[in-house]
């Protein structure tokens, strides 16, 4: 009997005494690809759009990602690291190889993440890009982000994606 007792003091000590640990991530973010699907919205006006979800998760270390809502006294001179801190380079297929679309083709995606502040940061994020006007139909993303001290993070890459037979009139 002493000798149960012994063994449930030494666990409830142990118990006692844990505490939780909080992760350690580098200060350099780092992106994770989870996954990309289409699917069909409708704007005010009942105009049907192609909308392709990126979902990725992401930490930070030092939790200063995101940027505050851009203003009117940003420069247009200002670089890009500064007025966006998410960028998508759109690969398509040409023949049989996948080549960078040029950014002053469209090929680069520029984005804003919100304002976030949390030390350390993890999470899931969503980002929606619409489609216009499809240009090409077999095509993959390399995407990074950047944080508030401009450490940019790893580059991942998605599936290739392939747009065919879709058809905005059945929905």
């Amino acid at each position: 009997m002493r000798k149960i007792g012994y063994i449930i003091g030494i666990v409830l000590t142990l118990l006692v005494s844990c505490e939780e640990i909080s992760p350690e991530y580098p200060i350099e973010p780092v992106v994770d690809y989870q996954s990309f699907g289409f699917f069909i919205s409708v704007d005010e006006l009942g105009n049907k759009n192609l909308v392709g979800r990126l979902t990725f998760e992401f930490t930070d270390g030092d939790g200063n990602l995101g940027l505050y809502p851009m203003s009117d006294t940003l420069s247009i001179n200002e670089p890009d690291t500064v007025k966006y801190n998410f960028f998508l380079q759109v690969h398509e297929l040409k023949g049989y190889e996948y080549v960078p679309i040029p950014d002053e083709e469209g090929g680069i995606l520029k984005y804003r993440i919100p304002y976030l502040d949390k030390q350390p940061l993890k999470g899931t994020m969503d980002l929606d890009i619409y489609y216009p006007v499809i240009v090409t139909d077999t095509f993959f993303y390399t995407f990074h982000i950047y944080d508030r001290d401009f450490n940019r993070s790893n580059i991942d890459t998605t599936d290739v994606i392939v747009l065919t037979g879709i058809d905005l009139t059945e929905y």
